[in-house]
């Protein structure tokens, strides 16, 4: 009877979780919804319009391959409405490709441009344009401002657009960053799901089994019950089936990512987890603050990332004797920065980058400090080292206010087909 009981519980835990699981992904499309890209474009669109001299205003978002005109204002026809522009052509593919602001005066003399779109943008009766990206890192959209008859576009115009398009940034980049940590969490709990069912209710199924074929031998004098019992035992071999294949999928499943895009492997949850533990083990309030959606990365280049928060914490728990910690996560279109931010005085508060024993800075060159160990401990100039390999810097400064090691590292050079 106790081991029904203990069945009990443990179906109990399991449904919690998948609860909790469903609580996570609602909130998740909940944040989403609130800060939702499209709608942050369609207002800046219509400022651009009211606030800047601007006839004509779109929003496009990538999605794909193509940049998709998804927010218009001031249109007279619908051919620009959600036109698809693959990314390179036109002025928003060449925005999108530069992630650089491209300004077209003369939009059907200028040389700049493809024109695959002159008949779409020829039915607005447009002159000048000007596309700017939108989002940290490669560009999420493309603002857009455009004039129609004999004007000019003006410095003016120009630089309120630019406006405009940071603040879009801004919320397209907490958006992109709350659906991120969302995905983590969810991540996590899949995780801890997985970890439950495992442990509780594949252990069962296997201590089940076992009584199964043990009750099996005694049955020798009495057929009918033996084949009963060899029929439950197969099906306790189907259902730990189910479980093995339930569980592997759990681990497998990731959340979509806006626009298609994603970290290519757990590490945000990883990231985010670390935190929670360190916060846990310690007391100390840790943040995890990603900015935009994390960039793909290959398998070493996100293993050197985890090596640096778990060294960062580390130093921050032995040294820091800080109030809080935070780690922060951001790329460009070609390097990613990784910091891990304490507010505690740390082994030195002199003002300058911590240093080696001889007075070498950690970022002076390798053939300076080899021989050296830094007054944080061992794991930094290996740390180092490995940043240096790929291209990259680590830092850790001190003072007053606090400690920082901070990571930077070119991003991986995409794949051509």
């Amino acid at each position: 009877m106790n081991g029904g009981g203990g069945r009990s519980e443990h179906e109990a835990e399991v449904l919690a979780a998948l609860a909790e699981l469903d609580r996570i992904e609602h909130e998740r499309t909940r944040r989403i919804a609130l800060l939702d890209s499209r709608r942050t474009l369609r207002a800046v669109a219509e400022r651009a319009r009211a606030e800047h001299g601007f006839e004509l205003g779109l929003g496009g978002l990538v999605e794909g391959r193509d940049l998709v005109l998804r927010v218009w204002s001031g249109t007279l026809h619908t051919t620009l409405h959600d036109l698809r522009i693959p990314l390179g052509l036109g002025l928003g593919g060449r925005v999108v490709a530069l992630g650089s602001a491209v300004v077209v005066r003369d939009y059907y003399r200028s040389s700049r441009i493809t024109h695959d779109f002159d008949q779409q943008v020829g039915s607005e009766a447009v002159t000048g344009m000007v596309g700017l990206p939108i989002g940290t890192g490669p560009a999420r959209g493309v603002l857009y401002g455009a004039i129609r008859g004999s004007g000019q576009i003006g410095d003016t115009a120009i630089d309120g657009l630019t406006r405009l398009a940071h603040l879009a940034t801004l919320a397209v980049d907490v958006a992109d960053g709350a659906a991120t940590l969302a995905d983590a969490a969810v991540t996590g709990e899949r995780r801890r799901i997985a970890a439950e069912l495992h442990d509780g209710v594949g252990a069962m199924l296997f201590g089940l089994g076992s009584s199964v074929r043990d009750l099996r031998a005694d049955t020798a004098q009495h057929p009918e019950l033996a084949a009963r019992l060899h029929r439950l035992e197969r099906e306790l071999g189907d259902a730990a089936a189910t479980l093995r294949a339930a569980v592997a999928r759990l681990h497998r499943d990731r959340p979509a990512h806006p626009g298609g895009a994603g970290p290519g492997d757990h590490l945000v949850a990883d990231l985010a987890e670390t935190l929670r533990t360190f916060e846990q083990r310690t007391g100390t309030p840790a943040t995890f603050v990603p900015i935009g959606t994390a960039p793909r990365l290959d398998a070493e280049r996100a293993a050197l990332l985890r090596r640096t928060v778990a060294e960062g914490l580390l130093n921050v728990e032995k040294h820091a004797r800080a109030d809080s910690v935070a780690v922060t996560l951001t790329h460009d279109r070609h390097r990613l920065d990784l910091a891990v931010i304490d507010d505690g005085p740390g082994p030195e508060s002199n003002g300058k980058p911590l240093s080696t024993p001889n007075g070498k800075p950690l970022s002076a060159p390798a053939t300076d400090r080899a021989a050296h160990t830094p007054a944080t401990g061992a794991g930094l100039p290996a740390l180092r080292a490995c940043y240096e390999r790929l291209g990259g810097s680590l830092h850790l400064h001190s003072d007053e206010d606090g400690t920082t090691l901070r990571g930077e590292l070119p991003l991986p050079l995409p794949a051509t087909s």
